[in-house]
């Protein structure tokens, strides 16, 4: 595999961080230089010095005077830039049609070269008195270290500190605050243990059969929950795959608990659970707990940080209708939800920049045409991280949207489960180059049509989950022509007793094509759940076994789903114009799919694979080998190379004959450049 692409992005940062733009990406103008650019300043909150008419306060009052001067027909490219310092803002940033500049002269949204310019949505929160009534409720180890601070009036009037998150939900609703380590949580019991997954977690003892009432079984000492007012129950209620977050409405003296609305399918015994925000809970550093009549605020900061902010504003940057847009170097951190959300319009690109403690996501493109995200770092995001939706299905025009050259790690850090790095939905979107490591969540999720997952790197992620994947896809029929490829994907694995997957094609996903990937130590490889046209091609298995499995679960549990009209299944099957010339071109076959054996597995490829010490390919649930294509996969015995040694690898593969283009070494992104910022997080 070349690095050439790795080496451009290595020249690209250090364009960024010099202060040019770079030929291509800002319309071939050096943005530095006076004569081909006009630039105007933004002061920190706070500073003085705004007198001078290229010089502003904040950053609405620079695109106000943007939006005059194109309005006065100015050309050139503007760039708007934040000096040094924190640039706090506690409602979004629109940008649209009235600032935009042309594919020669962009709008160029640039902080200062060393990384120092923060746009935050949070306000600090000024101490307060600690009510005696409250302090005696506190735990007896907290009453000297929790201390009190002043809500804003819009947090105080919220009648719950968080929204409930329940199935398919994008994210909630939630009040977040903040020391300078980070976010603090709402006080839980029980307490965060060091001594693996199951140790924050109490386990569910007989659960009634609405999904209301549960009591707790074999679980340390409750707290004292009889004046709790405001409390929650986090939850893998019924799947270990789906976490959800609940109101209580009531804990009896026997504690006995309700919740006001059920959970997704019930309650089952020995399911976990843990308890949220209760005072009585708060015991330790990184715990705080509001009390919504006083608008007080309790917390332990962390060692050393007294100083605590709360996240006021629900977007940073809102681009609507925008075009020829590039927000660069940036620190964007503490949005109650999306950090940057473009809708519409064209040529829009975040690059070099650190995205942040968001409780939603970091970035949302929807119907924007060509760009995305570049050369950045993303981490300690709530929910998904990027999410690029583009194009037109019904057509199959590509919205040729990327995110490239991205370490990505700690997303999916308030929603655990239905969250990823990376949504590609629509058409043809590309996701390359990107370093995808150490959360909950997945990878990457892929819905619709045409799009490529390459040269990634997926490490340690979904664990403490079962029946999930770290690519995944799933109950669309018509999602086909995905290419998953050269990635190199490891320590993929989860707790015992439960599973997971690296690559999921749940529920029917059919018409994907995964070849050329590394796979070491990952508990499932590939996973093939009942569709077909799948081809598995040229990848290598170390320490992952079974190779390949596939069900033909259509012909199963799942059938129903097949055959009920108004089924999720059949509906995205409806949405689609199959008929249409696009669609007859591109799948020839797929309009009469319905009617011929839709639930049975069939036509997927597994050619010129190579495992070493694994199992090849496994069949259940009705699936025959018969109606797949298998053919020239190679087993090699072990003993397999260290785990993280690729160079062994690679010659072991080599030293047997095997040649399937793969070079191992390369597939590893730590030759990502160094992240601009100076306290960026690893």
């Amino acid at each position: 595999m070349s690095l050439g692409p790795l080496r451009t992005l290595a020249a690209l940062v250090a364009a960024v961080l010099a202060g040019f733009s770079v030929p291509g990406l800002a319309g071939r103008v050096q943005a530095g230089d006076p004569q081909a650019s006009l630039i105007l300043r933004v002061t920190p909150t706070g500073a003085a010095g705004t007198g001078r008419k290229d010089r502003f306060a904040d950053l609405p009052q620079a695109l106000a005077r943007v939006a005059a001067l194109r309005r006065q027909g100015e050309g050139r490219a503007i760039v708007v830039e934040l000096e040094p310092g924190t640039h706090r803002i506690t409602a979004p940033v629109r940008i649209g049609p009235e600032h935009s500049g042309t594919e020669g002269a962009p709008l160029i949204l640039r902080g200062a070269a060393d990384g120092s310019s923060r746009l935050v949505g949070s306000v600090p929160l000024p101490s307060a008195p600690l009510p005696p009534d409250l302090r005696e409720r506190l735990p007896a180890v907290a009453r000297e270290a929790v201390r009190a601070y002043r809500l804003p009036d819009a947090l105080r009037r919220e009648p719950a500190f968080r929204a409930p998150r329940l199935l398919r939900e994008t994210h909630p609703r939630i009040t977040e605050i903040f020391d300078s380590v980070g976010a603090l949580r709402p006080a839980q019991w029980p307490n965060i243990g060091t001594s693996g997954p199951d140790a924050a977690w109490a386990r569910i003892a007989t659960a009634a059969p609405e999904g209301l009432d549960f009591t707790l079984r074999d679980a340390p000492p409750l707290p004292d929950l009889a004046r709790e007012r405001e409390l929650w129950a986090a939850g893998f209620w019924r799947w270990d795959w789906l976490l959800e977050t609940l109101p209580v409405a009531r804990v009896d003296h026997r504690h006995r608990f309700e919740l006001e609305v059920p959970p997704y399918e019930g309650i089952r015994e020995g399911a976990r659970m843990r308890l949220v925000h209760a005072l009585a809970a708060l015991d330790e550093a990184g715990e705080w707990w509001r009390d919504r009549d006083s608008g007080l605020l309790l917390a332990w900061p962390s060692p050393g940080a007294t100083e605590l902010e709360a996240s006021l504003a629900e977007t940073l940057i809102r681009a609507e209708g925008a075009r020829h847009l590039r927000i660069e170097r940036l620190r964007l951190e503490r949005a109650r939800g999306d950090l940057i959300v473009a809708r519409g319009g064209e040529d829009i690109e975040i690059r070099a920049s650190e995205l942040s403690w968001a409780a939603g996501r970091a970035v949302v493109f929807e119907d924007v045409v060509r760009g995305g995200l570049s050369g950045s770092a993303i981490h300690d995001i709530g929910a998904s991280a990027v999410r690029l939706v583009g194009g037109d299905r019904a057509t199959l025009r590509p919205g040729s949207l990327f995110v490239r050259d991205t370490r990505f790690s700690r997303f999916s850090r308030l929603s655990w489960t239905q969250s990823s790095a990376i949504e590609l939905d629509g058409v043809g979107a590309e996701a390359s180059g990107n370093l995808i490591s150490d959360a909950v969540g997945y990878a990457v999720y892929l819905r619709g049509n045409d799009h490529v997952f390459r040269r990634n790197e997926v490490a340690r992620l979904i664990h403490g989950l079962s029946d999930t994947g770290a690519i995944y896809a799933g109950r669309d029929f018509t999602a086909r022509g995905s290419i998953i490829e050269d990635n190199y994907v490891h320590d993929i694995r989860t707790v015992p007793g439960m599973e997971v997957k690296g690559v999921y094609l749940d529920d029917m996903a059919s018409g994907f094509t995964i070849r050329r990937n590394l796979f070491v130590d990952v508990q499932q490889p590939v996973f093939i759940g009942g569709g077909s046209d799948n081809t598995v091609t040229r990848n290598v298995f170390v320490a992952s076994s079974p190779m390949v499995a596939l069900d033909a679960r259509g012909l199963t549990w799942m059938k129903s789903s097949l055959d009920e009209a108004d089924s999720e299944f059949r509906a995205a099957f409806a949405a689609m114009p199959l008929d249409s010339p696009p669609w007859r071109l591109r799948f020839p076959k797929l309009a009469e799919a319905l009617s011929d054996h839709p639930g049975v597995a069939r036509n997927n490829q597994i050619i010129d694979n190579v495992t070493i010490g694994g199992d090849l390919v496994t069949l259940s649930e009705r699936a025959e080998a018969g109606r797949q294509i298998i053919l020239f996969n190679t087993r090699l015995d072990g003993p397999a190379p260290p785990s993280g040694d690729l160079a062994a690898l690679a010659r072991l593969v080599a030293g047997r004959g095997v040649a399937l283009g793969l070079d191992p070494p390369a597939m590893r992104r730590d030759d990502l450049p160094p992240s601009p910022f100076t306290d960026a997080r690893p």
